[in-house]
Order: C-alpha cells, then structure tokens, then sequence
C-alpha cells in the first residue's frame, strides 16, 4: 500500500496575523503536492484542520475548494474531522468532503484503514455546537466500542488515522496535543494485536514515536510558512517507510 499523507492545510483567503499559518497559500501548496507526488499511490489522506473560519471566505466555501483539488487529483482520497473544521456541522464538513462518516473505515491493498473522530472537547456531545477547543480533544465512548468492534472483526492487519494524537516522541508525557482520554484508545489499539500504525496531524512541527512496536506517526503542518510539507508512506506486511517532505522527517520501522 502507499498513500500521500498531508494534514493542517489551514486554508482561508485571510492570512491570520500573529501566526505561523500560510493559510492563503495553502491551497497552492497542496495543488502543487499533488499535480507531482501521486505516483504509485493508492490514496491520498487528509488528516484535517482543513480550512479555518477567520472571517474571510465561508468554510463551506473553502472546504468545496478543497475537495475539488483532491477530486481533479485521479485519486481516492479521505479527510478526517479536525478541531477548526467544527466551525461548521461536522455533518455539512462529511457531505463537503464526501467521508463516508464522522467515523468510518475502508479497506486497501490488504490493510484496513481506520478512521477516528477526536474532535470533540465534552463527549457526550460529539455534535459540538461551536468550534471546539483545541487542547482537549477526546473520542466518544460510542466510538470506542465501534474501534473494539472493527479491530475484533479484521482479518487483516490495521492502520488507525486521527486527527489528535495519542503520542509523541515518548508515551509518558503531557501535551495539550494528545488526545485526552488516549489511555483507552491505546489499550485497545495494543490489546487488539493487529494495528501495525497510527498516523496523526494537529501538532504542527510533527514528531514520531514508538510505543510497543507500534509506530505512532505525527505529521508536520502543510499550512505553515516554508516548504511543502507532506508524506508518502509506503506499508508492506512487515515494512513501514516514510518518505518526509518539509517539515516531516524520512524513516523506516520494522512493523
């Protein structure tokens, strides 16, 4: 399997002072990722925080942009709900960006791909109302038991997708990044013996981790000024390769 990883794109027509967002150059980045990165792929990953509400052009606006750079790519590709994307209803974001679910899995090349919701700060409320905060960032519990379900019905290894991560470079440590209650994402995830990796955006300087033989990949922000940031990952039964662009490092693990 080999998938282009991109994440963080931030897109808007203002640029927001005071930031390290290129959110009006965005959407140029990502085009010019695309029109030269695609080969060999199977699909493309958008780990969200796709565009941001900042008073400029509307999100749905945006998002419509967006989803027509990745349709005129040739590729399938899927997003994931980030925390600035529930400016609007996670249910118009869905529909924008065609995602079978707010969560959702699929199967490529012999590996199913998991997808998980983390944008939600009071879990009983996985509907938020207004834009969440970004520092407390959780998985509902109805969500926890459709992961056990999935993870207990496959027959063939996993690769897991969140938008929050579950860690860093090291497990035991607090950053307002990770995901609140990872504790019990992570316990399942490892108690299922079949998640080869977990893939993540929302910290954008990125980062990668190691956690029980698991390779937990952060991506690196594709909205922020400088180069264009992105991955290709190419995953084999027993093989993990990154290949990094821009802020995102190369690296090989065992898996």
């Amino acid at each position: 399997m080999k998938f282009l990883a991109v994440t963080d794109l931030h897109c808007s027509d203002i640029n927001q002072s005071g930031t390290d967002k290129d959110s009006t150059g965005s959407i140029v980045k990502l085009k010019r990722i695309l029109s030269v990165n695609l080969s060999g792929c199977d699909f493309i990953m958008n780990l969200g925080d796709t565009a941001d509400y900042n008073g400029g052009k509307p999100q749905s606006e945006l998002l419509s942009d967006i989803f027509g750079v990745f349709k005129s790519s040739g590729k399938p590709f899927y997003s994931i709900i980030g925390n600035h994307d529930t400016s609007i209803d996670k249910n118009e974001y869905i529909r924008l960006l065609y995602c079978p679910g707010r969560y959702y899995s699929f199967d490529c090349c012999g590996f199913k791909c998991i997808v998980i919701d983390s944008s939600i700060n009071d879990i009983s409320k996985p509907f938020p109302e207004t834009e969440i905060q970004w520092d407390n960032c959780n998985v509902d519990p109805c969500q926890l038991d459709w992961l056990k379900s999935e993870l207990r019905g496959s027959k063939t290894p996993v690769l897991v997708f969140t938008h929050a991560p579950l860690m860093m470079k090291e497990w035991d440590v607090e950053n307002p990044h990770l995901i609140k209650n990872r504790r019990e994402i992570i316990e399942i995830i490892e108690n299922s013996g079949k998640v080869k990796a977990v893939f993540s955006g929302h910290y954008h300087n990125g980062c990668m981790g190691v956690r029980y033989g698991i390779p937990h990949i952060v991506f690196g922000s594709a909205g922020k000024y400088g180069p264009d940031t992105f991955a290709v990952v190419e995953v084999s039964e027993d093989r993990l390769i990154i290949e990094g662009h821009g802020l995102n490092e190369s690296a090989e693990f065992n898996i």
